[in-house]
């Protein structure tokens, strides 16, 4: 197959995720006058072909996308972001034919990794030399990772409850690191203003459009391993909603080129008191299929901080994809989350955070409940590691499995 550039004219435009119209800046705030907040997504115009799509594919991380990506790979860290495996896993889950796509080995140890990569090799092309984001401590710990890579200054405002060892890993990355004694909302609105009154750089999801830019090469991974087909369903562990409206957009770029005869059915997991995109989908359901701008505030109480949102800043796009794929979301209760946790370590050799385990323990839900049948393909995504947040995760009683 032969290698090749796609031609430079190619360019990545910005458009408003309500009414499809153009929407400037280059990953600040700016958002276009027909919404309250930004929710952009990056287009490439013109798109590739399939032909030449595929005939550019080279190198192992995710810039072998970059066909279908708004940066070059001369902004990228140098780190080997993506080209993370894909397990199988086997037919273990009662009958579900299982996979997992392994995230743990980015470079600081979450699919974050992709996100960062690519926002940032915008920022460099762009010529920012200091960025700012606000994280629970996977999305810093990425940022202070990744900017530490290509020599750019990184601040990241984090709540003061953060898991230790995701604050130890910004600060060892050199990070300055700003806690906020409140929620990550509350971090998130700070950073934002911190971003605004310095004229810096924003790393935000539902700020930054270049977040769900990255996070879809996860798709492409899992679809070009699985030889251009796709499963029947993939999980995605769930908060702002931003790792769900990336993986829709990969799979739903994929079956507009022609490559995919259609996309997987999507899982929303998340933790039972951090629902508000399960009860925005199913809102919509209600509505049929009209999704409120605003997302349904709660009030998170789980030890999958990762997944700990009140109010996720990419719903819009979140549940959309939700929508257009005729997925699924579950919220699952702590307890459950436990015995996922012990489940994939003992059962698999996975141990992860709390926020991966709540996707096995939402499949594991929905194959008792039978919206996952016998025979049935299924791709995790595993998120995070377990060293991410150490404290000891005892599997639950049998009866919450059961």
């Amino acid at each position: 197959m032969t290698v090749r550039q796609l031609p430079l004219e190619r360019r990545t435009v910005l458009r408003c995720c309500l009414c499809d119209r153009p929407a400037g800046g280059a990953g600040g705030a700016a958002a276009c006058d027909c919404e309250p907040a930004p929710n952009r997504r990056a287009v490439t115009e013109p798109p590739p072909t399939a032909r030449e799509f595929l005939d550019s594919l080279t190198g192992r991380d995710l810039w072998r996308y970059q066909a279908l990506l708004p940066a070059r790979r001369e902004h990228g860290s140098g780190l080997q972001v993506g080209g993370t495996p894909l397990l199988d896993l086997g037919t273990a889950l009662d009958g579900v034919r299982l996979r997992a796509k392994d995230e743990t080995r980015n470079p600081s140890g979450s699919l974050k990794d992709r996100a960062t990569e690519v926002a940032l090799a915008v920022a460099r092309a762009h010529g920012h030399r200091e960025v700012v984001a606000a994280s629970t401590g996977n999305a810093g710990a990425s940022m202070a990772c990744i900017a530490a890579a290509q020599g750019l200054r990184a601040t990241v405002f984090v709540p003061a409850a953060a898991p230790p060892a995701k604050l130890t890993q910004i600060r060892a990355y050199g990070a300055e690191l700003r806690t906020v004694d409140g929620s990550y909302d509350e971090a998130f609105d700070r950073a934002v203003a911190h971003a605004r009154e310095h004229g810096l750089y924003c790393r935000n999801t539902g700020v930054n459009p270049y977040t769900r830019e990255g996070k879809k090469t996860c798709a492409l991974e899992i679809a070009e391993a699985l030889g251009w087909e796709v499963p029947d369903w993939v999980v995605v562990p769930c908060g702002d909603g931003n790792i769900l409206s990336g993986i829709g957009a990969g799979f739903a770029e994929l079956a507009d080129l022609g490559l995919l005869p259609g996309v997987p059915r999507l899982v929303a997991a998340q933790a039972a008191s951090s629902d508000s995109i399960r009860r925005s989908w199913a809102a919509a359901l209600a509505r049929g299929g009209w999704v409120d701008r605003e997302p349904v505030p709660v009030a998170p109480a789980t030890a999958a901080d990762s997944i700990a949102v009140s109010r996720p800043r990419d719903h819009l796009a979140a549940v959309r994809a939700l929508l257009r794929s005729d997925g699924l979301a579950a919220a699952v209760a702590e307890e459950e989350i436990r015995w996922a946790a012990g489940e994939l370590a003992r059962r698999f050799g996975l141990w992860v955070e709390p926020s991966t385990a709540a996707g096995y323990a939402a499949l594991a839900r929905l194959r008792r409940e039978g919206a996952v049948r016998e025979g049935d393909s299924a791709v995790l995504l595993l998120t995070g590691t377990g060293l991410k947040d150490p404290d000891p995760w005892p599997a639950a009683p049998p009866e919450a499995q059961r």
